[in-house]
């Protein structure tokens, strides 16, 4: 009777690519572009009026408020900021770059202090409705568990460490 040598154990493979809870971040970043266009004209299309620019920057109008036309310059800026934060990081996460988890981090923890920021100055100066206000606090605190949530995991995830591989083109200076 010959003897049967065990069958070598068949490794199992390391999850990569995207896919599992990867898939999440994922439709996010697809999403996200849109909503953000979305959300921009529904607040800022009116704002973006000359006439408007001029009230509140103007001494002789009755709706001069250089501090009020300061705010809204800002969020406007930090807007297209974070939405060409988006971009990239979508361009990163999809061509699995390595610096992708990192900006994915920065991404998160930019979009929460933002929305933290817009609270307090809104609040602060007395700018939105208490209806506002409310989603306000919501859209914070879903960030927060957000954070709290996809941080570890893009820090500690197999998955991520696998997939995110690629270095950046060296160019040819």
């Amino acid at each position: 009777m010959s003897e049967v040598a065990p069958a070598p154990a068949i490794a199992k493979p390391e999850p990569s690519g995207i896919g599992g809870w990867l898939l999440l971040p994922a439709i996010a970043l697809i999403i996200s572009p849109l909503r953000m266009i979305y959300e921009f004209h529904q607040t800022f299309f009116d704002l973006l009026r000359p006439s408007v620019w001029i009230s509140l920057l103007s001494s002789k109008s009755p709706n001069y408020s250089p501090i009020l036309a300061t705010v809204l310059g800002w969020e406007i800026l930090a807007n297209v900021a974070l939405f060409s934060l988006t971009i990239w990081l979508a361009y990163l996460f999809f061509r699995k770059r390595k610096l992708a988890p990192a900006i994915f981090i920065l991404w998160i923890v930019v979009s929460a202090v933002l929305q933290l920021a817009d609270l307090m100055l809104t609040s602060l100066l007395g700018l939105d409705a208490q209806q506002s206000n409310t989603r306000s606090v919501v859209e914070l605190v879903k960030s927060g568990i957000g954070a709290a949530i996809w941080v570890p995991y893009f820090l500690r995830s197999i998955r991520v460490k696998n997939t995110f591989v690629h270095d950046a083109p060296k160019s040819d200076y």
